[in-house]
This record gives C-alpha cells, sequence and structure tokens, in this order.
C-alpha cells in the first residue's frame, strides 16, 4: 500500500476520532435539567444538616425522592456533609421514634421511607432499616386492615381518616418494593379497596376524595389513585370506563394558567396537587404539556410559576417546604417521574449540580506581605449557571475577626474594601459567599504588613537664637541740684581798642616795616662762608628736610592727642556739666578761644 493511501486513511481515522469524541462531549453537555431544577437543588442542599439528612427521617426521605427523581445521586460527594450522606442519616436514626414524632400519619411515613431505600438502591436493606434494624414493610402492614371486612386492604393511621390518601401511598411503596406484587396479598387487597372507594360519576366525571367513599373529591387523591391502581390487578376492578372517569375529574379541575388546586375548580395553583396531576396525566400516557389553560400555559409552566427565590416551590399547608420542593422535583419538566415506574427504575445519573458559589478571584493571596499600611481586600466571584445567584445582603467580610460588612461595597459579582492605617504584623481576612438559598462558600486567608522603621537619626536639639532686647537709650536723671554758676570776682582786663593805620594816600601802597633780623638770602652770594657758598646752602636745606621728615610721626601723634582730647571736650561740654569752681565747660572754651584771638591778634601801631 502506497505512502499517500496510508496518509489518507490516518486523516479519515482522525476525522473520525474527532467526530466520535465530540458527540460524547456533547451527550455529556446536554443536561435536560432546568434551572427550575437547580433552583431546588441549592434549597435542598442549603437545608442539609451535618448530619447528612434532612432535619426529620420524612423530610430526608422526600428530599432523596426529589434529587434522585432529577438525576442526582444522594451518596455523591456534593450530597454529603462531614462525610455523611442522606441514606446514611436514615440509617443511624431510630425510624420507630421517628414516626411518632412530629409525623401526622405513620404508614405514609413508612412508604416514603421505603421509596427512599428503594431510590437510592437500598432496597435489601428495608429489612434492616435504622439504628433499631427495623423492617420497614413489616412496619408499614401493621397499619393494614386484612381482617376480611368491608375495609380490608384499606390502610390508615387512625380509623378512616385519610385512607384513600394512606391507601394509596401504601400501595406506590410495595410496587416499588415488590418484586412481583400482584402476587403479594397485602397488594391485592390494598388495590381492591381503593378500586371501590371512587365516587360515583356526576357529569361523566368521578374523583377520589381522602378517606372514603363518598366523601368530597379533590385533586391530590384523585391523581395519588390513578398512579396506585395503574397496577391494579384486573380482579381489583379497576377498568379503562373508570379511569376516563377520574381523569375527567382532573380536567375539569385545571385553572385558565395549566394548574391545579387541591378542591376547588378553577383554583389558584398549589404545588402538590399539580405535581401529582402532572404524573397522573403521565400515568394516562399523555403528554402534559398538551392540557392547556384556557388563558395560556400548561401544568409545567404553571408549576414552575410556584419556584421561591430561594428555589423552594410554595408550600401548602398539607406539605412542608421540603417535601413540596421535592414533590416539584419529581414531577416537574419533560423529565418529570410518575411513582408508576419511579423509583422502582431510576433514571441515569448527571453530573452532579455544582452549588455552592465560587471565587473567580481574591486578593491578597495567601500570606501575602505588604510594604505599606494601606490593603485593599477585593474578591471576584459567581453563582455557577443555574443556581439561585449571589445574595450580597447575606455575604459577610471579616478582618481580624471583627465584622467589616457595613463598610464594604458587596455586590452580585465582586467586593472590594480598602484598609487604612493596617498596623504591622499577622492579619486574617474571611469571605463568606452566600446564594440566595442560603449555601455557602467561605475562604479564610492571612496577610503579613510589616513596613520598615526608619533609624532616627540624632539631630541636636537647637537652642533658641538670643535675641537681646532692645531698650531705648535713657540718659541719666541728675537728682542733685547743679552748683549755681559764679561770677568770677576777677574783672578781666578789657580789649584796648585798636584804631586802624591811615594811609597817607590810597593809591600808592606803603612798604610794610619789617623788624627783626634779615632773612639770608638763599643764592650763592649771600653764603656766610664767603667761598664756595653751594655746598654750605645745600647742607643747610638738607638738615631742614631731614628735621621736617623725622618729625612728621610726632606731629600726627600729637595732632591725634590734641583731636582725642577735643572730642572729649566737646562730648563733656554738650552734657552742660557744671565744673568745679563754677561755669561750664562750653563755657570754658569759650573764654581760651578769646584769649587765643587776642594772642593772635597784631599789635597796634605806634
Amino acid at each position: 500500500m502506497s505512502r499517500k493511501i496510508w496518509l489518507a486513511l490516518a486523516v479519515v481515522a482522525l476525522i473520525a476520532a474527532s467526530f466520535a469524541a465530540s458527540v460524547v462531549a456533547s451527550k455529556r453537555a446536554s443536561d435536560p435539567r432546568t434551572r427550575y431544577s437547580t433552583h431546588a437543588f441549592d434549597y435542598l442542599h442549603s437545608r442539609q444538616t451535618d448530619s447528612g439528612g434532612f432535619s426529620t427521617p420524612e423530610n430526608t426521605a422526600w428530599a432523596m425522592l426529589g434529587m434522585i427523581a432529577k438525576r442526582e445521586r444522594q451518596g455523591s460527594s456534593a450530597w454529603r456533609v462531614k462525610g455523611k450522606s442522606p441514606f446514611m442519616y436514615l440509617q443511624s436514626s431510630d425510624l420507630v421514634a421517628g414516626a411518632s414524632n412530629g409525623v401526622e400519619n405513620a404508614p405514609i411515613y413508612y412508604s416514603r421511607l421505603i421509596m427512599a431505600y428503594v431510590a437510592s438502591r437500598n432496597t435489601n436493606q428495608t429489612a434492616t432499616a435504622g439504628s433499631k434494624s427495623i423492617n420497614l414493610f413489616t412496619e408499614l402492614k401493621k397499619f393494614q386492615d386484612m381482617s376480611g371486612g368491608p375495609n380490608n386492604g384499606a390502610f390508615a393511621a387512625i380509623d378512616l381518616n385519610d385512607a384513600i390518601h394512606t391507601t394509596a401511598w401504601a400501595i406506590l411503596a410495595m410496587y416499588s418494593l415488590l418484586d412481583a406484587p400482584e402476587s403479594n396479598a397485602n397488594f391485592v387487597a390494598a388495590e381492591s379497596w381503593l378500586a371501590s372507594q371512587q365516587n360515583d360519576p356526576a357529569g361523566g366525571s368521578a374523583g377520589f376524595s381522602s378517606s372514603v367513599k363518598g366523601h368530597d373529591a379533590n385533586v391530590v387523591d384523585t391523581a395519588l389513585a390513578i398512579q396506585a391502581l395503574a397496577k391494579a390487578p384486573a380482579s381489583a376492578g379497576w377498568d379503562a370506563p373508570h379511569e376516563v372517569l377520574a381523569r375527567n375529574f382532573l380536567q375539569e379541575h385545571q385553572n385558565n394558567v395549566g394548574g391545579f388546586a387541591y378542591a376547588s375548580q378553577g383554583g389558584s395553583t398549589q404545588t402538590d396537587a399539580t405535581s401529582a396531576a402532572i404524573q397522573a396525566i403521565i400515568t394516562l400516557d399523555e403528554d402534559p404539556r398538551n392540557w392547556k389553560g384556557a388563558v395560556k400555559g400548561n401544568p409545567y409552566t404553571a408549576l414552575n410559576a410556584l419556584i421561591q427565590t430561594n428555589g423552594s416551590y410554595r408550600q401548602t399547608d398539607r406539605l412542608g417546604l421540603i417535601g413540596t420542593t421535592s414533590w416539584a422535583l419529581v414531577a416537574q419538566d419533560v423529565v418529570s417521574q410518575a411513582f408508576t415506574k419511579y423509583p422502582k427504575t431510576i433514571p441515569p445519573a448527571f453530573k452532579s449540580f455544582r452549588f455552592r458559589p465560587a471565587f473567580n478571584s481574591m486578593s491578597p493571596k495567601n500570606g501575602a506581605k505588604y510594604k505599606t499600611h494601606i490593603v485593599l481586600i477585593r474578591a471576584t466571584y459567581t453563582d455557577h449557571k443555574g443556581g439561585t445567584g449571589i445574595k450580597p445582603s447575606a455575604c459577610r467580610l471579616y478582618v481580624d475577626n471583627k465584622n467589616r460588612s457595613r463598610s464594604a461595597n458587596i455586590g452580585k459579582y465582586g467586593l472590594h474594601l480598602q484598609l487604612k492605617n493596617v498596623p504591622n504584623g499577622d492579619h486574617t481576612y474571611e469571605i463568606q459567599l452566600r446564594d440566595q438559598a442560603g449555601n455557602a462558600k467561605v475562604v479564610k486567608r492571612t496577610f503579613v504588613v510589616a513596613v520598615p522603621t526608619p533609624i532616627p537619626t540624632h539631630t541636636p536639639t537647637p537652642h533658641p537664637t538670643y535675641i537681646p532686647t532692645s531698650y531705648p537709650t535713657v540718659y541719666p536723671t541728675h537728682t542733685t541740684t547743679p552748683a549755681p554758676y559764679v561770677t568770677p570776682t576777677t574783672t578781666p582786663t578789657p580789649y584796648e581798642t585798636v584804631t586802624p593805620y591811615p594811609y597817607d594816600s590810597p593809591s600808592v601802597a606803603a612798604s610794610p616795616i619789617v623788624t627783626g633780623s634779615p632773612i639770608p638770602s638763599p643764592s650763592a652770594s649771600a653764603s656766610p662762608t664767603g667761598a664756595g657758598g653751594s655746598g654750605g646752602g645745600g647742607s643747610a636745606a638738607g638738615f631742614v628736610g631731614g628735621t621736617l621728615l623725622a618729625m612728621l610721626p610726632i606731629g600726627a601723634v600729637i595732632s591725634y592727642l590734641l583731636l582725642q582730647r577735643r572730642e572729649e571736650v566737646l562730648g563733656t561740654a554738650s552734657q552742660g556739666t557744671v565744673l568745679a569752681g563754677g561755669g561750664s565747660t562750653w563755657e570754658r572754651i569759650k573764654q581760651t578761644l578769646a584769649r587765643s584771638k587776642d594772642l593772635t591778634r597784631p599789635s597796634p601801631r605806634k
């Protein structure tokens, strides 16, 4: 075979394998369960306790019937709490005590327990059920009248109250438990009695009451009787005409939106009545979707309109929320189950629904370290597709075990909270997510704040700069009275009046009269030596110049001292100090100056 042929075959094989894988994947992905089913799962999960059960054996049996009908498995990890499943809870419970603990109808209680054991594939353990290892069928038969009288075969808790209702449930339980129920005396007797309790026809319809023939019929007991009598032996007297009468009764009681009320015609839709009616319609080999309401809808749409935000179905007085929701699970949508087949046969299992909310992201990461006192806590999350959705008001955020939910921004898809002034050290935060049903997802993490402490540098303490206070100059005030000025007693000699010398003629300059020795002439002819005159004159000039040069520093010192003395004298004079002997310094100076003028004044000519 050529290489090209081999390659072609390989490509064909690869395509075929891919196609097969896609088919398998599509089958796995195709989950016919609607959001109504998954919402109901959310509710049941939220009511499951740490014991694995649902508070009581009766509620637990109901919950098992509901979840398994919609292809969940009660023994899966999704339905285990602390390792305990619902069936484990039943097996650890005192089922006899449970029959008298708030249970209104013990034979119905045992009937549902039998059906739950069968649905969970624990049929054999019905003979050793509960912590007391009781036989559930034996306990159930204790409530059947097998005396051979007019009520032979009937089941009742007290007298014949709810006898039809009770007997219908007992027949359904025996049918699911027994391999050949038609050969069992208790089963046959019960079928015969129930068939005889149909009310007489009225206008082409006839239903069943809850107690005995002749009482007002209702939808719930008529629908249960249709299912229970579907497997009745011919000897029971149940035939097609009787079945049609019962069917007509149901149809007469369907309301305008396609639902059913318990008894009144056209009444508001109720969960148990509509669920039982859907099962009866399926038992009649009809499609509930074809049972249209006069205005709109069908039994399925009417039933699903009763689902609540938390996933539960609106309850009636006859059942609690767990029982009501579980019965709706059995009957809802197009994979509904009738008790004529279920739980004797159970549908294939699907992957368990993930009911808890899930985090997409979260920070800080566990053990994260921060070098800042500001930490941002944030998370994104979601509820799985088909879930009831996150309920922000029920979510919680704890920081160091303190509830910080009010200050956090919590929404349907995320939350955040900024922490400020977080001290150094280890810290924890915990986020609790909750969906509308109450299912919680809790995550707790730690983080560390380690902001380095700065090393202090020594800074000398600054001393305050001394700024001296400036005070105004204060001159001393003399408190002593100055001595009076004493006028000298001696009369100073009066200055002589000098009369200017009259010139003879103003046009002729008079020669001044020179007195004293004549100044020698600097010319050589005036030399006193008379010989070589130039030598003698030069020596004299040099002597005079050298003398003057040598006396300059002395003169400067004398001038400085005189100046200082002058400043002192003037300063003293300015203060007006009275000197000893009378007079102030200033007056003394004026007298001295007057005298100096007299000394320098030229003498008058004579």
